[in-house]
């Protein structure tokens, strides 16, 4: 009885997270000039939009630039951190943690208008370079909990063992460490580029005319229009996030294998 109970709730479960994925995807094929559901037919004319559409190009390149730029530089920052946290024992080491972790508390609206008043006082410009920096630090503290996570687990035996054969310790940290950290930090990293493709408010604050992102140009599109185009960029957006996710797992299975 317990067996189907859980069954039961999983199936719910999985039909209540992926239907509206998949009435978004089916709208998007719809030859209707308006988003309803059921579908009145199946077109690809609002992806032919899109496609002919610079200002659409643009923020789908934009957007690809800023999750990988953010992604990437979230790791190089979290990563270190994680490991001085976990390795070293040091005065303020929970201030340091509670200061890593404490995007994750601001609303992203807040923390969208802080970046805005900061670069506004660093007389920074508002371009590409300014999200990726914003998103980078949202997505700092998912790179530290899942290599923290980890690391506290792996004995300090390990590394002194890499050590005493002779390996300096940034050689044992690559050859011993990041090794038994990779599916942490490949796990970190997936939920930066979710979180990049997700967030619309601090876009919304930091972009302009020249450098749309996909979350900017949806959430504009949606206040003038009601056609499924919104619904396509949508499926190319979800198409972007399976294909992270799937060149993660790759790049994990790679590395079990070397």
């Amino acid at each position: 009885m317990a067996r189907v109970s859980i069954a039961a709730y999983v199936f719910f479960a999985a039909v209540f997270l992926t239907v509206p994925v998949l009435i978004v995807i089916l709208v998007s094929f719809d030859t209707a000039d308006y988003v309803q559901f059921p579908p009145s037919g199946m077109t690809l004319k609002w992806y032919a939009r899109i496609a002919a559409s610079e200002t659409w190009r643009t923020a789908i390149v934009n957007s690809a630039i800023v999750g990988v730029g953010s992604t990437l530089l979230a790791v190089v920052t979290g990563v270190p951190a994680a490991y001085l946290i976990a390795r070293r024992d040091f005065r303020g080491r929970n201030a340091l943690l509670a200061l890593l972790l404490s995007p994750l508390t601001i609303p992203w609206v807040v923390f969208g208008l802080a970046i805005l008043n900061f670069w506004g006082a660093a007389n920074l410009p508002r371009n590409l370079f300014a999200i990726i920096v914003a998103h980078s630090v949202i997505g700092v503290p998912y790179v530290v909990r899942t290599c923290l996570a980890v690391l506290v687990n792996i004995s300090p035996s390990c590394e002194l063992a890499a050590r005493t054969l002779g390996a300096d310790q940034k050689r044992a940290f690559m050859l011993v460490i990041l090794p038994m950290i990779q599916m942490a930090i490949i796990s970190g990293a997936i939920f930066c580029l979710l979180i990049s493709f997700i967030n619309v408010p601090v876009p919304l604050f930091l972009t302009t005319a020249s450098t749309p992102t996909m979350q900017v140009a949806i959430f504009s599109q949606m206040l003038s229009n009601t056609d499924p185009t919104v619904a396509a960029v949508s499926t190319i957006q979800l198409a972007m996030i399976l294909l992270a996710f799937y060149i993660g797992q790759r790049v994990a299975r790679l590395g079990d294998f070397l």
